[in-house]
């Protein structure tokens, strides 16, 4: 996590997590093969790695790989009332 949000390095966190998803997947089969339930117990966390890693992998391309100029230089809950998203003295 702190590779994709804290680093921005998109190509880094995908690798990180198609890794992980393999070493788990690859868990599961033999813990599958030892004891079913052991298996099966870790069938949802495969699920979320997987979906993790097509949101990785989808964020990264939509962004062309490259965070660096999709950052506000500061958050907007620290900006008080003035800011950009929400114009709340505009009268309805």
């Amino acid at each position: 996590m702190p590779l994709f949000f804290t680093f921005k390095r998109p190509i880094e966190a995908t690798a990180d997590i198609v890794a992980l998803t393999g070493i788990t997947g690859y868990l599961t089969y033999l813990w599958g093969k030892v004891d079913k339930v052991a298996g099966w117990a870790l069938a949802p966390y495969l699920g979320w790695l997987c979906f993790a890693t097509y949101l990785s992998a989808g964020a990264g391309y939509l962004n062309d790989w490259n965070f660096d100029d999709k950052e506000e230089p500061t958050p907007p809950s620290t900006k008080g009332k003035e800011t950009k998203f929400v114009d709340e003295s505009a009268e309805k």
